[in-house]
């Protein structure tokens, strides 16, 4: 798999053809706009999309062998994801395949049968927590936040901190937490969660793995935002006709077009590059996270740059609630600022550069 021309195998393409036949005709308008209200627009995730994924096999093709899944692994998950940022999947997919990246295999089958959602609180980025939850022996206390569908997912994976200081994930079902409503940029529904000693299903260690994938996937999805948004942009400026002469033909919009082209395809770059790294080492070591965060920042700020100046050259079209583009906007302000803006990851950057020099070989 190279930087640009990846090649995929038998097993990948074929989850990308289900994912153009799942999500190629999904309609992005079929909730109400985030614009027209506060409130969320649906106290829950899409159900009837997870049975579809559930039943087309596409859950089970990204999940391991082990447990009858496809093994497509990480590769799979980010080729359903950036299709499932494209139509605006309201599923916590993201959330669902950490879980089933870091957690016991128990669970799992329920997962590949669509039987079980998955959430996560790993919106935040762990410097801008301030109380962490506390995990005493199998109990959990404390409060976390922007938990995304809480009230019809099943479990939550939450980071905690044990009495010896460690930080752990705890697996822990939601009926056993208080749940206060809060709500995304994108109108879907998010938790504050209170946990007052509810009892812990499983505890793993695999936190910096779990951040780390949590960035590797909210990438892939803003890929997808952003080249469905730039797709939008070059269709109506094709069209749109101005002074006798399609937008497209004007300098001014063509170069402005083509700049954004540059910065989608170079997201996509970053984003396969983290790809290929993480699935040639440990997703922990220095090269690895280089190459997560280096794709997290191109894809927070390339899709910021991307969905503005679709906006933009829309015209009054890009802020229209009648017609989908704003909803990309939405979106990809929400997936941006997952697991920490684009300066907080610049920040991790400069700390593992610092820990561990670049080699004249790496660069």
């Amino acid at each position: 798999m190279t930087v640009v021309d990846h090649s995929v195998d038998d097993a990948l393409e074929a989850v990308g053809e289900l994912c153009r036949e799942v999500f190629g005709d999904l309609d992005v308008e079929a909730s109400r706009s985030p614009s027209y209200s506060n409130e969320a627009v649906s106290d829950e995730h899409d159900r009837r999309l997870w049975g579809i994924l559930a039943d087309t096999g596409l859950l089970a093709a990204v999940l391991p062998e082990s447990v009858g899944g496809g093994g497509t692994g990480v590769p799979g998950m980010v080729r359903l994801l950036t299709d499932a940022g494209a139509a605006l999947a309201r599923l916590p997919l993201v959330e669902t395949f950490v879980a089933a990246s870091v957690i016991g295999e128990k669970n799992l089958p329920a997962v590949l049968s669509g039987e079980l959602v998955i959430t996560a609180a790993l919106a935040e980025h762990p410097s801008t927590i301030a109380v962490p939850l506390r995990l005493t022996g199998h109990r959990l206390n404390g409060i976390t936040q922007l938990v995304p569908y809480p009230l019809s997912a099943d479990l939550v994976l939450v980071p905690a901190r044990r009495e010896d200081g460690k930080e752990v994930l705890a697996l822990v079902s939601l009926s056993t937490a208080r749940i206060g409503d809060q709500v995304t940029t994108t109108g879907e529904p998010l938790g504050v969660l209170e946990f007052i000693d509810a009892e812990v299903m499983e505890v793993c260690e695999a936190v910096d793995e779990a951040r780390a994938l949590a960035a590797l996937f909210s990438s892939a999805m803003l890929c997808g935002i952003a080249a469905r948004a730039l797709a939008m942009t070059a269709e109506y400026v094709s069209s749109r006709v101005q002074f006798g002469y399609p937008l497209a033909t004007f300098q001014a919009v063509a170069l402005r077009a083509a700049d954004r082209y540059i910065d989608s395809r170079a997201m996509q770059a970053a984003l396969w590059e983290a790809v290929r790294a993480v699935t040639e080492n440990d997703i922990c070591s220095p090269g690895a996270r280089y190459a997560v965060v280096t794709a997290k920042i191109w894809a927070a700020d390339g899709a910021r740059r991307v969905v503005g100046s679709a906006q933009h050259l829309h015209g009054g079209f890009g802020v229209d609630v009648t017609y989908p583009l704003h909803r990309y906007h939405a979106w990809a302000r929400y997936w941006e600022l997952y697991g920490g803006s684009a300066e907080a990851w610049s920040g991790d950057l400069g700390e593992l550069i610092a820990a561990h020099p670049l080699e004249e070989d790496d660069a």
